[in-house]
């Protein structure tokens, strides 16, 4: 069985207890730590233990760390990684989108009507909840007011650096079929698949 991550975690839990329990009485997942900060050791670390950050020594680092240091490639393209977005839309309760996002373990939504309208993550819902202690808005109401798209033929590095200047964790492709999305998660597995096939 694979562990989630504490933000994950934090959404299982809200949907566990009654909404009116608050986070502050959540029990903490017990830190991954690393025993040096080689890239390897821990995106290894991040993918095994499912988790969006580890301690190094007095240091936090975090996915967005690691995709930020990396050395992206201009020739490998970015939309191989996309996997179908799933999607809610606007009118959507915000506690039936952390049971989405749960029941995928995902952590990026998009908010689509007609059109796109926005970006809901799993990180706006733990936010939310901490100040209001209810999950009862519409996703309309938390998420945020624009998607990030990129093109089929950005190259990893051109992507990534899409993302860090924007400072969104994650991208949206725009298919006849519905969106596609390339998230933090997705770029870090990448590195985890290119790390084990050095070792093949």
């Amino acid at each position: 069985m694979q562990a989630s991550s504490p933000v994950d975690e934090a959404i299982k839990r809200i949907l566990e207890r009654s909404v009116e329990t608050t986070l502050r009485d959540s029990e903490l997942k017990r830190a991954v730590y690393v025993s040096n900060n080689d890239v390897k050791e821990v995106v290894r670390k991040i993918v095994e233990n499912s988790v969006d950050a580890v301690l190094f020594r007095d240091k936090i680092i975090t996915e967005k760390d690691v995709v930020s240091s990396y050395a992206w490639s201009y020739e490998d393209k970015i939309y191989p990684l996309s996997r179908k977005a799933v999607t809610v839309e606007g009118f959507t309760k915000a506690l039936t989108a952390a049971e989405i996002m749960a029941r995928h373990g995902i952590r990026h939504l998009p908010v689509v009507e007609e059109v796109p309208l926005g970006m809901l993550s799993s990180r706006d819902l733990v936010y939310r909840y901490s100040e209001k202690l209810t999950l009862s808005e519409d996703v309309k109401q938390i998420m945020v007011p624009f998607l990030v798209f990129a093109q089929k033929d950005h190259s990893l590095r051109e992507a990534v650096e899409v993302m860090l200047s924007r400072g969104v964790g994650s991208l949206v492709f725009r298919e006849e079929s519905g969106l596609y999305i390339v998230t933090f998660k997705d770029l870090i597995k990448y590195i985890y698949r290119r790390y084990l096939n050095e070792l093949l």
